[in-house]
């Protein structure tokens, strides 16, 4: 899973996002099957779907993914980890594009208030 992740994460940067996706879903299907959907490892491979769907334009399918992200950290690594924060700034950023800024300002303030701790 972490090779297919890392290829991804390389594709992603080139600009070959079609292919990143494939990567990143791999890494993902790994991780589901061996270290289950509950498991930070399983919230980085949504995180990193969700950021290549966000990069595309695919905004409504990041946004699933990012939330998929955060419900795992929020419930193994709790709502005041550095972690959860990124998730938090990550939905923020797809909101954003949506133009759902009120949503925006919430989401962002909660990973500040994160960050702040």
């Amino acid at each position: 899973a972490t090779s297919y992740n890392n290829i991804g994460g390389v594709l992603s940067v080139k600009g070959n996002y079609d292919e990143a996706l494939v990567m990143h879903r791999k890494a993902l299907a790994i991780r589901e099957s061996v270290l289950g959907v509950n498991h930070e490892s399983t919230a980085i491979s949504y995180n990193n779907i969700g950021e290549v769907l966000r990069v595309k334009g695919n905004y409504d399918e990041a946004l699933v993914m990012h939330r998929k992200a955060l419900a795992i950290r929020e419930s193994v690594l709790g709502v005041n980890h550095e972690s959860t924060a990124i998730s938090y700034n990550n939905i923020g950023e797809v909101l954003r594009v949506k133009g759902n800024y009120d949503e925006v300002l919430i989401v962002h303030r909660k990973a500040l208030a994160v960050l702040e701790l």
